[in-house]
């Protein structure tokens, strides 16, 4: 059985007991595009429920010094920084969605852009924190700790 659909018109083969009329051809595509167009808002409802964007603000303490920068990383790649002006500082991190997060803070005083360590360990100020980010959560706070003792810094 062979069928052409056209825009105006169905041609069927020679099969009496397959009657399509004009009728059923709009009914059929009439209900395939209503199902479609439903499957699609539904879609998008959802992507947009899950995907909700936020600001989460990491309120930084403890900092040593007002030299250098404050840097931020999440393991699920969000980053920042900011000058260090003081002993706390304010990040912000974009698009943060609910759920669980690692933060990664450090006090780069040199200016380096990366954590320096002597015999592996942290000789800067650094933080690891988990974090449980719900809709109400806004402001987070870390403190930041010397891990290397002794160090000449």
């Amino acid at each position: 059985m062979v069928y052409k659909i056209n825009l105006l018109s169905l041609y069927r083969s020679s099969n009496p007991k397959c009657d399509f009329g004009m009728y059923n051809l709009k009914r059929m595509i009439m209900k395939t595009i209503v199902c479609r167009s439903m499957a699609a808002a539904l879609l998008c409802v959802f992507a947009l429920g899950v995907s909700a964007q936020d600001v989460l603000k990491v309120k930084v303490m403890n900092i040593p010094s007002a030299v250098g920068k404050i840097m931020i990383a999440t393991d699920k790649g969000q980053y920042g920084m900011v000058d260090a002006k003081g002993t706390e500082a304010v990040l912000e991190l974009k698009d943060v969605t609910v759920g669980k997060y690692k933060l990664y803070v450090y006090h780069d005083e040199n200016n380096n852009y990366q954590l320096d360590r002597e015999d592996g360990i942290p000789s800067e100020y650094c933080a690891i924190a988990d974090v449980e980010v719900s809709a109400d959560t806004k402001q987070v706070e870390i403190a930041l700790k010397r891990v290397l003792k002794g160090s000449n810094k």
